[in-house]
């Protein structure tokens, strides 16, 4: 009796693993690696300073290269430097 409880478990277990394996490939979203990079060198205020949202949204379009790493008014020069080399880009020019 409780070999019978222990595969039907195990066997419920084993067809929802594999759904769930099936599902995670079926709608997998790729996303830019460079972004966590990105967001680990800004200041993290999530300010809004720049116009968008906050560190994360700014970090996807600095990504996608929509917004110079300049236009975070919140972060030092010498960070705004390191995420245009890392990205190897121009800063550009922040907003006074």
């Amino acid at each position: 009796m409780i070999v019978d409880s222990v595969l039907i478990l195990g066997g419920t277990g084993l067809v929802f693993a594999a759904f769930i394996a099936v599902a995670n490939r079926k709608f997998k979203v790729w996303e830019d690696p460079r972004i966590d990079v990105i967001v680990g060198l800004l200041p993290g205020a999530n300010c809004g300073s720049c116009g968008l949202p906050g560190c994360r949204a700014f970090a996807e379009k600095v990504a996608q290269g929509a917004v110079e790493p300049a236009k975070c008014t919140v972060s030092e020069p010498a960070r705004v430097m390191d995420i245009a080399a890392y990205l190897g880009v121009d800063a550009g020019e922040g907003d006074a």
